[in-house]
């Protein structure tokens, strides 16, 4: 049986070192060094670098949000069901929101939408799911959350990344 806790990646020191040099600068510099690296070790070694960063960045989410979950048990009286629930964000939730947000105007964003990119709403899966889903025409609307009513606190009118994006699937060809 395996260990659940187990890194699902292995990363040699070297590679470590690689990746602990680019984690800092900016992607122009980035992209300039990879290409070095894909230059001195070959593409297949920089495939693997890719594969297994993309599984510590799972690992570290994941660490992420079992600390949060902790916290909000310990420090925040929350529950330990409820705590589970915490809607937060993953590397799937920042690719599905890359995704919703390719040729959405940000102008015409609140600053937290789940259209703008690199947001926290932007980078949860439960939140970037639900606003796909709902962009398609005949769904029931995606909401903002910044528009809420004095009663309930529920929202009041729709997100307006939702009807960008609706509108252009609308406008898209069958």
């Amino acid at each position: 049986m395996s260990d659940p806790r187990a890194a699902t990646y292995s990363l040699s020191k070297a590679d470590a070192e690689w990746l602990a040099g680019l984690v800092g600068l900016p992607v122009d510099v980035r992209a300039e060094v990879l290409t070095k690296y894909a230059a001195q070790l070959g593409m297949e070694a920089l495939v693997n670098l890719f594969a297994q960063f993309i599984g510590l960045a799972n690992s570290v989410v994941s660490n992420s949000a079992d600390a949060i979950e902790v916290f909000a048990i310990i420090e925040g009286d929350m529950h330990p069901y409820t705590s589970e629930k915490l809607n937060l964000p993953t590397i799937f939730g920042a690719c599905n929101g890359a995704i919703i947000a390719h040729g959405i105007d940000a102008s015409q964003l609140c600053a937290g939408c789940a259209f703008r990119l690199g947001t926290f709403a932007n980078q949860s899966a439960s939140t970037t799911c639900d606003a796909d889903w709902c962009s398609h025409p005949g769904e029931t609307p995606f909401m903002c959350h910044m528009d809420l009513d004095d009663q309930g606190g529920e929202p009041t009118k729709g997100c307006a990344g939702f009807a960008q994006l609706r509108a252009k699937r609308k406008a898209a060809p069958a």
